[in-house]
This record gives structure tokens, C-alpha cells and sequence, in this order.
């Protein structure tokens, strides 16, 4: 085992080069070196992938007598044949022209946004979508799932679409409904701050080093789009200024809550397979608890804003973007009742891409239709529609449905964090810590250690359950 054990230290160190790599990439790559960092990352993929193909590893994982691991060292050697298994499957080549691909796709994607223009990337999104649909054939043969469920436990081992479709019901049957009879706000008030940027990204850090998210090793800069990447103990998040300053500090609360559970897990199995994150929905529940349940509080809120002086324009429009139901085709932009609307609609389509193969002008038309079906909403430009998101650009497939899966793991959290109501009274530093040293302790210590619905157990006394999401948008909604 202790073999084993070192072998996936190395792969765990060569993917935290490619993250910082990564990282680079969308902050500061120059917008000719593309070429370079392609070879690069295919390089190092190459290398990564050669770990378990090797002999070596085949021959330890066939001679190891599971009666003689531990309790930590059996969960350990079921999810390293997992990842072992999945490693494997798919064609090196295969991969190798993925990653290529995938880094050309994204550069192109922020030009064609930035130009409003689909046409610029549509020829080589559906060669893109070509590779992941071999990439999903390959690891379904393996995994025995159908190949959209195999992309999906790319990113949840726990969930596949049959348990989706079930948990997303209540998005299908109530939040729809109550969302297209609702009064609606379409153009919120938006506050325009004088403050530079520096000085409000020097003014949060303070706020977030009271939720526990560590600058020694961790640090924030922008981006394309903001994200939670870098490696271990070199977590790095990112933002984006946009005109609306709250979506520039809702993002940033949002990827300091992936930061901090990232610099929580478990030191002691840091670089084995049980010390990782469980999944993304898992990940997301903590972003989305940092986002949703702290920033978007009022409490919390009226404390943050501080910062400008407690304007009474910037506190109308926390109010009306995050505590009234609003019509916005941007996902990202949308507020928490519209939002799994948004999610639900890509799931959908991503259900139908791969069951029926259809490409780029067949999934913007769907887009485009499903946006009037369920939003109520007509799509006005590419900008704002099929080129909103960068996740398909990547080839990344399959992890939209863990957005909403986490939006519904953090509400249940919500309702069970013996700590929330007294942060909820009285937003102060000491409440905000037990708050996050409880996170700490039952969930980003847990690590891989427990399944999704286990851990929601030991909090909760149940597996996820939707009525605690839906419970948490009529409290914030509907008055």
C-alpha cells in the first residue's frame, strides 16, 4: 500500500503543476503564447497519465489483501482502483488531443464572447464536442455507465443522472411554476462604486481572512472568469469587475468558499485519494454557503457595508439583486430562485447532446427555445446566450448539474449548522468562526472519508433532501 501510496503522491503533485499552470493561463498568459502552454500541459498530462498505466501499479493494486488494510486504507484502495480504472480508459492520444483542443477552444471562446460573434468558435467547438463524445464512449465501456453518467461521475462519483432527475423534480415542478408567475424586476438598481478596485479587493481580503481562507497560502487575482484553482497549499481564487460591483464581491465570496474547504482538507492524507475533496456538488455546497448564506444574509451584508460607508443606494441594490426575484438570461448574474432554472436548462440539453449527438446550431436553437420555455426569457444576444459560460468551451460536460446539487447540499447544511441562527442575529467575528470551524470539522476535514449523502447524515439525520432548498428560496423569496 505504502507503494501505491507514493505513486499517487506523484500524480497528485504533477496535477497541482498543471493547476498552477492552469491558473497562469487565464490571469496572465500572454494572448500569443498559447501554442507553448499547449505543449506544455499535453507534455505534462502525458506524463501523468504514464503513472498508472505503468506495471508497477497494475501489479500492486492485483497483490494487495484487503483483509489486512485499515478501515482509511480499504476506503483509500476502493477509490484508487476507481480513479486507476478511469485513468486508464481513455486513450492517451485521445487525451493528448483533448487538452490541445480544449486550451484553443477556450481562447477562441473569450473572442467569440467578447465579439458576440459564435461563429468565430463553431468548427472547432464541434470538433471539440467530437473528442469528448469518444471520451465519454471510452469511459462508459469501462465504467459500465451510459456516457453522459460517465462524464458526470467525472465530477460526482455519487450522483448520476436517474438520482438527478429525481432530485431535480422540485426545480421542474415548483420553482418553475412559482418563478414564471412571479413579479418579476428586470432592471435592479445598480450601485456604481467610486472605491478603485484595489482598495476593495484589499478591503474584502480582511473580511475573508475572518472566514478563515489563509493568505499565506492562498491569494486572489482576476480573470477571464473567476474561479478556484492553483494547488495544495497554494489555493489561488479568482475574480472579474464588472459594472455591477456586487457581482465582482459575490464571485469572490463564492470562490473563497471552494478556497477555504481546499486549504481544510484533512493534512494527514493530503496527497491520497481519501484526503480529496468528495466532489464538485460537495465543493459547490461550500461555495454556495459562503455566497448565499453569509454574503447574501442580511446581517452579514449590512456589516460588509462598511466598506462603502453603508450607502443607502449600495444596500438597495444588495436588496433587490439578491432578495427579489429578478429576469436575467445570465446565469451567473441571476438571483438564487431564478438560478436553478438555469442550471436545469443546461442539464437538459446536455442530456439530449449526448443521447442524440446534435451540435453547435442544435444546442444554441434548444438554448434559445428552453430560455423562452422556462425563464420566460428571449435570448437578445450570443453574449448572453449560448456563449455565457466558458464550461463547454472547455470540453467540460456534465458538471453543470453539480451547481444546483450543491445549492441544495448547502441548504440542508444551512438548516442543520447549530451555529447559523446566532450568526444570522449577530454577524460577529466569533460567530462567523464557530461557523467556519464547524464547516471545517464536519465537512472539509471529511474529505473523500465519507460519501456525499453520509456526510449529510451525520449533519442532518438524512440523505439530501430538495425540501430544504426549496424551504430556503420561499423564506428569501416569497414574503
Amino acid at each position: 500500500m505504502n507503494k501505491l501510496k507514493k505513486l499517487f503522491k506523484n500524480y497528485y503533485i504533477l496535477n497541482d503543476i498543471s493547476g498552477i499552470l492552469f491558473w497562469d493561463n487565464a490571469t496572465n498568459l500572454p494572448s500569443n503564447s498559447i501554442t507553448s502552454r499547449s505543449e506544455q500541459m499535453t507534455l505534462l498530462a502525458e506524463y501523468t497519465d504514464k503513472i498508472f498505466r505503468s506495471p508497477e501499479v497494475l501489479n500492486e493494486i492485483s497483490v494487495i489483501n484487503s483483509s489486512d488494510l485499515n478501515e482509511i486504507d480499504l476506503k483509500n484502495l476502493r477509490l484508487m482502483k476507481n480513479i486507476i480504472l478511469r485513468e486508464n480508459s481513455v486513450d492517451t492520444n485521445l487525451k493528448s488531443e483533448l487538452i490541445k483542443q480544449k486550451l484553443k477552444c477556450e481562447h477562441l471562446w473569450r473572442k467569440s464572447r467578447q465579439e458576440n460573434n459564435s461563429l468565430i468558435i463553431e468548427k472547432d467547438f464541434n470538433y471539440l464536442l467530437s473528442l469528448v463524445h469518444e471520451e465519454a464512449s471510452q469511459l462508459s465501456q469501462a465504467t459500465q455507465l451510459s456516457p453522459y453518467d460517465s462524464l458526470i461521475s467525472k465530477y460526482d462519483m455519487d450522483y448520476n443522472s436517474s438520482k438527478i432527475d429525481g432530485i431535480f423534480s422540485v426545480i421542474k415542478s415548483e420553482i418553475i411554476p412559482q418563478y414564471l408567475n412571479s413579479d418579476k424586476i428586470k432592471d435592479p438598481c445598480v450601485f456604481h462604486s467610486s472605491i478603485s478596485e484595489e482598495r476593495v479587493l484589499e478591503d474584502t481580503k480582511k473580511k475573508l481572512e475572518i472566514l478563515n481562507f489563509d493568505f499565506s497560502k492562498g491569494r486572489i487575482d482576476q480573470s477571464h472568469h473567476p474561479f478556484c484553482g492553483g494547488a495544495n497549499d497554494d489555493v489561488r481564487i479568482t475574480t472579474r469587475f464588472e459594472d455591477n460591483i456586487l457581482e465582482t464581491l459575490s464571485a469572490i465570496f463564492h470562490e473563497t468558499g471552494h478556497g477555504v474547504y481546499e486549504q481544510n482538507r484533512p493534512n494527514q492524507y493530503l496527497y491520497e485519494p481519501v484526503g480529496q475533496s468528495r466532489s464538485l456538488s460537495v465543493h459547490e455546497s461550500q461555495s454556495l454557503f459562503y455566497e448565499n448564506h453569509i454574503f447574501k444574509s442580511h446581517s452579514y451584508f449590512l456589516n460588509f457595508s462598511e466598506i462603502f460607508n453603508k450607502n443607502e443606494d449600495f444596500i438597495k441594490s444588495f436588496n433587490e439583486h439578491y432578495h427579489t426575484i429578478r429576469s436575467n438570461p445570465i446565469r451567473v448574474s441571476s438571483d438564487e430562485f431564478s438560478y436553478p432554472i438555469h442550471v436545469y436548462i443546461r442539464y437538459e440539453i446536455e442530456k439530449i447532446i449526448f443521447s442524440e449527438k446534435i451540435q453547435f446550431q442544435e444546442i444554441k436553437s434548444l438554448w434559445n427555445s428552453y430560455y423562452k420555455k422556462f425563464l420566460d426569457i428571449d435570448i437578445d444576444s450570443e453574449s448572453n446566450g449560448i456563449l455565457q459560460d466558458i464550461h463547454w468551451y472547455e470540453g467540460i460536460f456534465g458538471y453543470f448539474p453539480t451547481y444546483a446539487l450543491g445549492a441544495m447540499i448547502s441548504s440542508q447544511i444551512k438548516y442543520h449548522c447549530p451555529f447559523y441562527e446566532d450568526f444570522l442575529d449577530n454577524p460577529s467575528e466569533q460567530n462567523l468562526k464557530d461557523i467556519t470551524s464547524w464547516l471545517s470539522t464536519n465537512i472539509h476535514q471529511k474529505a473523500s472519508l465519507l460519501s456525499s449523502d453520509e456526510m449529510l447524515q451525520n449533519i442532518s439525520g438524512e440523505k439530501l433532501n430538495s425540501k430544504y432548498y426549496s424551504n430556503h428560496l420561499k423564506d428569501r423569496f416569497i414574503k
